[in-house]
This record gives structure tokens, C-alpha cells and sequence, in this order.
């Protein structure tokens, strides 16, 4: 593992159902991608949080099913930066009771200028656990069509440096179309509100979430 890689806050996950399993051939795991940014200025150095949540492919209607009874009225989809702070509360502890995992990798400083940077470092640092945790199959969030290019380069780059798997498939899907892509936004959005002064939605997800620091150069 390269050493600007560091492991600064890994709470237990092993109340988790998902895993405590020790027998790999018993499931088949999948994880979800998506991002949360805060811009350094000249008071804050600035985060960028990449975080996927792992889950058991078995599971994936309940969890679609439980993820949609938590839309508010008249609402397509869950959306962090959209739900008021009762709506988070809500959300935040209906998440920790799901049978799913989070890996968290937060680089920092970030600045407007090297965002971009700051993904690539998180997100090979991502790819790599995902990896080792047992994962079989990731899906990204997709952005636009040159910053997914960017993405797939990065990895066939981790693939290359032997980072991850070759037979690691890496695809793109929209919140709109996946629910399972609500997950990952809520716990990196809860990870960016607990930099920002407010941990209490982080913390309520404790028991699942295993969060990683990175220095972005």
C-alpha cells in the first residue's frame, strides 16, 4: 500500500451481520459510488469524500424497498444536500439499521483548482479496499461523459499498478435509475457535514462505516 495512505479512524463494523460472514462463497458483494466536495478557500483547506456503500447482492430488492418507503412525499429520490436536519436524523439511523457496510476514503486539502486530483488519489485508495474487502462488482455514480473517461483511465491505471483485480468489473449508473446510489450519498454527505461541524449523522452510522484519510499532493 503506498504511504500517504493512511487509516486515521476505522470504528468497528464488526456488529454488522454483513461482516461478520466468513464464507465467501455464502454471498456475493456489490458496492455503490458517489462524492461529496468541499472547496479549500483561505479559512478551510477543503475535503473530498469519496464514499461506497457494500452490500449483499441477495438483498438488493429489500434494500430498493426499504431505500424508497424513506422518500418523503412527492419525492423521486433521496438527496442529502436536499433533506432538512429531521429528514437526516430519519435517514442516518434507518441507514445504520440496514445490513450493508461503508468504506469512506476522505483526501484533503482540496482546492477549486484540483478536484480532480483529489478523486483520482481517493478513488484508487477506494478501488484498492473495495477490493480486498471482496467485492465483485462496483457501479460509480456517473458525472459527465469526459470526467467518467477520466475514471475508467484511472482505472485501467489501478488495474496496471496491480492496485486491483483485473476481473473487478467498474460501471457507471444514476441516482435516478439505481437507488442503491442513495446510500453512498447519504454517508458521504454525512461524512462532509461532520467536517463541516455537525457529526451526529456520521456518528449514528458508526457501527458501519470505516473511514480512511488521504493527503492529496
Amino acid at each position: 500500500m503506498p504511504p500517504e495512505w493512511r487509516t486515521t479512524w476505522r470504528p468497528s463494523c464488526l456488529h454488522n451481520p454483513l461482516v461478520r460472514r466468513t464464507k465467501p462463497a455464502d454471498f456475493t458483494l456489490f458496492a455503490w459510488v458517489d462524492e461529496s466536495v468541499i472547496v479549500g478557500d483561505g479559512l478551510l483547506p477543503g475535503s473530498y469524500t469519496l464514499a461506497a456503500v457494500v452490500a449483499d447482492a441477495a438483498d438488493l430488492e429489500r434494500l430498493r424497498e426499504d431505500l424508497k418507503a424513506l422518500t418523503g412525499k412527492g419525492v423521486v429520490r433521496l438527496h442529502w444536500n436536499a433533506e432538512s436536519d429531521k429528514r437526516r436524523d430519519q435517514i442516518a439511523q434507518a441507514a445504520a439499521a440496514l445490513d450493508i457496510a461503508a468504506i469512506v476514503v476522505v483526501g484533503a486539502p482540496v482546492h477549486r483548482l484540483k478536484q480532480e486530483r483529489a478523486r483520482r488519489c481517493c478513488l484508487e485508495l477506494l478501488l484498492y479496499e473495495l477490493d480486498q474487502f471482496g467485492v465483485s462488482r462496483v457501479w460509480l455514480e456517473s458525472r459527465a461523459p469526459a470526467q467518467d473517461q477520466r475514471d475508467r483511465r484511472l482505472v485501467d491505471s489501478a488495474r496496471g499498478k496491480g492496485l486491483i483485480s483485473r476481473e473487478l468489473p467498474i460501471d457507471f449508473a444514476r441516482p435516478l435509475q439505481e437507488s442503491m446510489l442513495w446510500l453512498p450519498d447519504v454517508v458521504a454527505g454525512a461524512a462532509t457535514s461532520a467536517a463541516l461541524g455537525e457529526p451526529r449523522w456520521l456518528l449514528a452510522m458508526s457501527e458501519i462505516v470505516t473511514i480512511h484519510r488521504v493527503i492529496v499532493r
